[in-house]
């Protein structure tokens, strides 16, 4: 059975998806165990590792001071940097950020800085100092599904986020913080990721692994908020999806967030 996997990899994925189940077992709208641990990195002033199946995924914000930029003097700043080295997956190579990564990093970002971190809460002293987090979200074990995996990384980090009480001197132009005091950061609201994948132009399944990924021609992420309402969908691949699919996957990505909710508490 590995030997005819090997070899023959998409024709041993179409045995199984012919009999409406998949090679792990799975049912086609079934996601794979999750863990969510918080506060797995010391130095860091938030953090967190996700497993969603075998794609784990560490997240680490660090918090430094900077001068605001001067259109928006009253803000601070969210970076974010997605990180898929040849050391969670041969697929990835060395060097520069793959495409993958990149795109995975400022949809992560557009995601996080419109609906869940507001920027001037991150502000010190108008046009003088504000925070900058710096939010590094690096793949250990790629398995497929690396979004989901990351927006959760990054939402449960910025939950165990604590920022120093900070005061900023007008005199010498220097910010002391205090460490003792320090607190958790208000989100606007929290987001749960869940994406289905159009394998084979015909099975529609929830949250592809790496094998299934290779046969993948369209997928859609589903972003829905604290209250269910949806908060992004953003289609990948050049599949077509219904619009009748697409909303069959928004139902589904309600079950997903109840699932996480619970997890992320």
């Amino acid at each position: 059975m590995q030997t005819f996997e090997r070899i023959h990899p998409v024709e041993f994925q179409r045995r199984f998806l012919a009999q409406e189940t998949r090679h792990d077992g799975r049912a086609f709208s079934q996601f794979r165990p999750t863990h969510i641990v918080k506060g797995t990195i010391s130095t860091a002033q938030g953090s967190a590792t996700v497993r969603i199946g075998n794609t784990t995924v560490v997240c680490g914000i660090k918090a430094e001071v900077c001068e605001p930029d001067v259109k928006t003097p009253d803000e601070g700043y969210l970076v974010t940097n997605v990180e898929l080295s040849p050391m969670c997956s041969a697929r990835f190579r060395a060097g520069a950020p793959s495409e993958e990564a990149q795109v995975a990093s400022e949809h992560i970002h557009r995601l996080f800085t419109k609906h869940v971190v507001n920027l001037s809460s991150l502000c010190i002293e108008s046009g003088r100092a504000a925070w900058v987090l710096a939010a590094d979200i690096v793949c250990l074990k790629y398995d497929g599904n690396i979004l989901d995996a990351a927006v959760v990384a990054l939402l449960a980090a910025l939950d165990d986020l604590r920022l120093p009480a900070a005061e900023f001197d007008s005199a010498s132009g220097a910010v002391s913080a205090d460490k003792t005091k320090a607190s958790g950061l208000a989100l606007r609201r929290r987001l749960f990721p869940a994406t289905f994948s159009l394998v084979d132009d015909a099975y529609l399944v929830a949250d592809a692994d790496d094998a299934e990924e290779q046969m993948v021609s369209a997928s859609v992420l589903v972003i829905l908020d604290d209250n269910g309402s949806v908060a992004n969908i953003w289609k990948r691949g050049a599949g077509a999806m219904s619009r009748q699919t697409i909303e069959s996957c928004v139902e589904r990505a309600g079950k997903r967030k109840e699932v996480l909710a619970r997890l992320l508490q």
